[in-house]
């Protein structure tokens, strides 16, 4: 069974981080801490397989660089034997590079962040050691959500908006279905599902 622990301050923002690793985990036990002072608890308690740290938590100064690699840093320090997630609103590729250095196995920017992107990155890491995804400032499009489609549909719509430009329908399939285990067809049937009940109430969004 694994431990995992999401130190984030925004309470919203901490219960889906900890719904998408349910998603993507299983057999997990997963545990939030909105401070530092909570975490450090929590990790002389116990040890987690993997943390993932927001470092703009309270009492730390978000600009600041220093304090900001001193919350990662003195996390990293109270748990050595797990696997590290940074996750930021404030990400650059300088900190990502700093967040290297101190054992940081990830590194994901917040502005951007859908559904399935942890699931990409613990896969990376799996792979080769370390992933990083810096926020796409030039791919930012309005979110669209209708009560209407399942979890899996609305997953796969998402990632078909924000394909990059020139990027095929088939390509995107075949993404979706490494990720998520099935095959390309499965994944165009659940696609197709999705546009038709969007068809259906007139509301066909941009880029699907």
């Amino acid at each position: 069974m694994q431990q995992i622990l999401v130190i984030e301050d925004q309470d919203l923002m901490r219960l889906a981080l900890i719904q998408e690793l349910k998603n993507c985990l299983a057999e997990s036990v997963l545990l939030g801490a909105p401070t530092l002072d909570i975490a450090k608890t929590l990790m002389r308690s116990q040890d987690f397989n993997l943390v993932l740290i927001d470092p703009g938590l309270p009492g730390v100064n978000p600009i600041s660089q220093f304090d900001r690699l001193s919350v990662i840093e003195q996390v990293v320090d109270a748990s050595p034997s797990a696997t590290h997630l940074v996750i930021t609103g404030s990400d650059s590729v300088a900190e990502a590079n700093h967040c290297r250095r101190f054992g940081v196995a990830g590194y994901v920017g917040k502005t951007g962040l859908m559904r399935g992107l942890l699931a990409e990155v613990l896969q990376d890491i799996s792979q080769s050691g370390f992933s990083v995804r810096i926020s796409p400032t030039d791919q930012f499009a309005a979110d669209f959500h209708y009560s209407g489609l399942t979890g899996r549909e609305q997953e796969i719509l998402d990632c078909m908006r924000r394909r990059e430009r020139g990027m095929k329908r088939k390509e995107v399939y075949e993404q979706i279905g490494e990720r998520i285990g099935v095959d390309p067809a499965t994944v165009e049937k659940y696609y197709k599902q999705a546009r038709a009940k969007l068809l259906r109430r007139g509301r066909l969004p941009d880029g699907i």
